[in-house]
């Protein structure tokens, strides 16, 4: 028996192979715990529900009603919610001179209204003393040239977490975000090879700046959600760099 044996799961932004979300829905798993997996991209959903014995549930983080109808699912469906990780974002290149409403309202809706909704809602039906965690970003902390809207969004959206973690004290839930810098996912081995660049040469300068030695894996991101998840993790409303020790020394100068 796992660790989260008996308990129930949401995991959001799980629709992508290969990335942090689906990392993460597979280790609740290996721990025992029941998963829906959610996000936009109903077959991945089904294919990876099926590997891990849970449900899938295709919504759209940036839709509050489709939020509530996730975490109705999940406690019709189960009886229950006790833990829940938020997985979901999109960061589109753009330089400030370049910024449009568009724009600015897309980076916002994902990383910023998505973290709202996705908050509120689980925190008003998941049992007490549950937990939540959410993805936030290094580039929220540490500027990095032309992702502004996408890190000012991850930036505000870890103040929410601060503000919700104070809200829901009388449910003693536990509402943290995990920073991680650049993480090996097939999204950003595609965005790379969009802008016409090289895995390899992107994240040298990463590589150079962390003291463990490699950018991180999405089983990283996965295990630190597992960590803050737990009930041992005796901790709320706080920002947890997950980077290899990145955090310390910085993002490279030359993409700043």
């Amino acid at each position: 028996m796992g660790e989260f044996t008996g308990k129930v799961a949401i995991v959001m932004g799980a629709s992508t192979a290969g990335g942090m979300g689906d990392a993460t829905a597979r280790r609740l798993a290996k721990e025992g715990a029941k998963v829906v997996v959610s996000g936009l991209g109903k077959a991945h959903l089904e294919a990876l529900a099926k590997d891990i014995g849970g449900s899938a549930f295709e919504a759209d983080i940036t839709s509050e009603a489709a939020v509530k109808a996730l975490v109705d699912y999940t406690v019709d469906t189960y009886g229950g919610l006790h833990i829940a990780a938020n997985l979901a974002g999109l960061c589109d290149r753009c330089s400030i001179r370049d910024i449009t409403e568009e724009h600015l309202l897309k980076m916002t809706k994902i990383n910023f209204f998505g973290t709202v909704w996705f908050v509120k809602q689980v925190a008003e039906q998941i049992e007490d003393y549950g937990a939540i965690v959410t993805i936030s970003s290094l580039s929220a902390h540490d500027p990095i040239s032309g992702i502004t809207a996408y890190a000012s969004a991850k930036r505000g959206a870890d103040r929410f977490v601060q503000a919700a973690a104070v809200e829901y004290r009388d449910k003693r839930l536990r509402i943290n975000a995990i920073i991680p810098s650049t993480n090996d996912t097939n999204m950003l081995r595609k965005g790379i090879e969009e802008f016409g660049g090289k895995f390899e040469e992107f994240i040298k300068p990463f590589v150079d700046l962390t003291p463990l030695g490699r950018i991180s894996q999405p089983t990283d991101i996965a295990a630190m959600a597992y960590m803050m998840l737990r009930d041992e993790f005796f901790e709320t409303g706080q920002t947890v760099n997950c980077s290899g020790g990145n955090a310390l020394l910085g993002q490279p100068r030359i993409y700043a």
